[in-house]
């Protein structure tokens, strides 16, 4: 089992690095990481919650598809290439 930090605000992954998607081994890492976040981020132990990464799941966006013009629902934290709303993701 791994863990995530996730923020209560958002519903959002908080991780101290470039990886959106870092999962934890355990629950103490998981714990000293978040830690280190509030004191190197300003947040509050109170805002950040430490979940099960099996259980996790992220809030859904809706989002205007650019070739269509249509509604879709994607997850929040879909990169930008993956986003039917984007340039890219049509130019790929």
């Amino acid at each position: 089992m791994s863990y995530v930090i996730v923020s209560k605000g958002t519903g959002l992954i908080v991780t101290d690095g470039p990886n959106k998607t870092r999962a934890y081994k355990t629950f103490g890492a998981a714990k000293a990481t978040r830690t280190r976040l509030c004191n190197k981020a300003g947040w509050t132990e109170a805002q950040l919650n430490i979940v099960a990464r099996e259980t996790y799941r992220a809030p859904k966006v809706t989002v205007k598809n650019l070739m269509t013009g249509k509604p879709v629902v994607i997850d929040a934290d879909t990169p930008w290439c993956c986003n039917p709303a984007s340039e890219t993701y049509w130019s790929m």
